[in-house]
């Protein structure tokens, strides 16, 4: 459940609470509002009632009946109990009979007043009929509006917390395209009201750049140690071929080629880590049109030597459209070269293929292999930086291929992947098609 329903529900219980505590309030009130009303037309109508009754020839009775009736309200019921019992009665009366006393009371569905008067009590009384229909009527406006209310509630609270999300929505958005595309350069937006959520995204933004002169500066030091690497390294092969050639020993011979050998992992080590450095950076890279069809048959050709070398069958099928990408085509053909030269690496026999076909607006290009695949815990890692899933994988490359073909990839804005299959592996490669350029 989302933040913003959470959010919306709280409230919606909130208000729903409310009301019901102010629906019972009411209610309460009401009834204690209109009970004492009643309780005062009662006492009223003893007042006017009690100079009527006397006590005659020794008999209790209430006198002059037609002055007093006209003052009092129609459902009104006068009661006069001596000694005896019930003496007189004016209206309707109750059932059952109540006892005489004084003060107010409730019998049945009447409430009664009683006073003392010439040693006789005098009720008065009146249904409560009126009384419960009047709450009733209450309870039946809550019921309706209590409900829509609550309703009411739930929509606006929606609407509301959506608004109160917007910020946190376009943060985490933002956030996640940074972290995708690696954009460490770039600060989160800044709300324009300066609230928490103001203060939150300055910090994640004195974060990232706390980060990004982090990483440059570890990009530059790779950068600069690969570039002051190569020349002695150059410099050291030519001298050890030169040796190999005045070379007529046979022992210092398997010695030269043995160094000759580490000297070329190492110069082609260094070569990756620079072009690793400058393809993160993005130094030194184009965006212009380019075919994909026309690079991936070019570098398949150029590499399909090696593969029949190993005795490989290198398959190749592509899109029969042509599919135009945005970049740079040294930095993509390095990248292409990279996986295949990985897949090479890693299939004993068997079969590569290379397959490039339009999926929506972007261009897949895939290269699975015959090979043993990937180990399970590995898939996560393998386009970390000298990540190697084996031991034994250190004694054929540097672990930098697959890190530099996701630092080319994610530069033009594609995304990479690795996968197994029930007899290889794969790696796949999205890259955005130019806008217009497929049909």
């Amino acid at each position: 459940m989302s933040l913003r329903l959470r959010l919306t529900l709280f409230y919606a219980l909130l208000v729903g609470g409310v009301l019901l505590l102010a629906g019972v309030g009411l209610r309460l009130g009401l009834e204690r509002i209109l009970r004492s009303e009643l309780d005062q037309s009662l006492h009223a109508a003893l007042i006017l009632a009690g100079p009527w009754v006397n006590s005659d020839n020794g008999q209790l009775s209430l006198s002059q009946e037609g002055e007093l009736l006209p003052q009092l309200p129609p459902d009104l019921t006068l009661l006069l109990f001596g000694p005896q019992g019930l003496v007189e009665a004016l209206g309707k009366k109750p059932q059952p009979l109540p006892s005489p006393r004084e003060g107010c009371f409730t019998t049945g569905s009447w409430r009664l007043c009683g006073r003392t008067v010439e040693k006789a009590t005098l009720l008065a009384g009146r249904p409560l009929a009126g009384l419960e229909e009047s709450l009733a009527a209450l309870d039946r406006i809550l019921w309706v509006v209590a409900p829509g209310a609550l309703l009411l509630a739930l929509g606006l609270g929606y609407l509301l917390m959506g608004r109160a999300l917007n910020p946190v929505r376009l943060l985490t958005q933002a956030a996640r395209e940074r972290a995708v595309g690696r954009i460490w350069n770039r600060p989160l937006p800044e709300p324009a009201v300066r609230d928490e959520l103001f203060t939150l995204s300055r910090a994640f933004n004195e974060l990232l750049q706390s980060l990004g002169e982090l990483i440059e500066s570890e990009r530059r030091f790779t950068q600069d140690a690969a570039h002051e690497l190569r020349t002695p390294l150059t410099v050291l092969l030519g001298r050890l071929e030169q040796a190999q050639e005045e070379n007529r020993d046979p022992q210092v011979a398997r010695a030269l080629e043995h160094a000759h050998r580490s000297a070329g992992r190492m110069l082609a080590l260094v070569e990756k880590l620079l072009h690793l450095a400058r393809a993160e950076a993005g130094q030194g890279l184009l965006r212009e049109p380019l075919l994909l069809n026309r690079l991936l048959a070019e570098e398949a050709e150029d590499l399909r030597p090696l593969f029949e070398a190993k005795g490989l069958a290198l398959r190749v099928f592509l899109w029969e459209e042509p599919l135009e990408v945005m970049g740079d085509r040294l930095a993509l053909g390095l990248a292409l070269r990279n996986l295949l030269e990985n897949a090479l690496k890693f299939t004993a026999a068997g079969e590569v293929r290379l397959t490039l076909r339009k999926e929506g607006q972007e261009a897949l290009l895939q290269v699975e292999d015959t090979g043993g695949g990937f180990p399970e815990e590995a898939l996560p890692h393998v386009f970390q930086r000298f990540y190697q899933a084996r031991v034994e994988h250190r004694r054929n490359g540097s672990g930098l291929g697959l890190a530099l073909v996701a630092a080319i990839v994610r530069w033009h804005g594609g995304t990479v992947k690795a996968a197994n299959l029930p007899q290889g592996a794969q790696i796949g490669v999205r890259l955005p098609l130019r806008t217009g350029s497929a049909r």
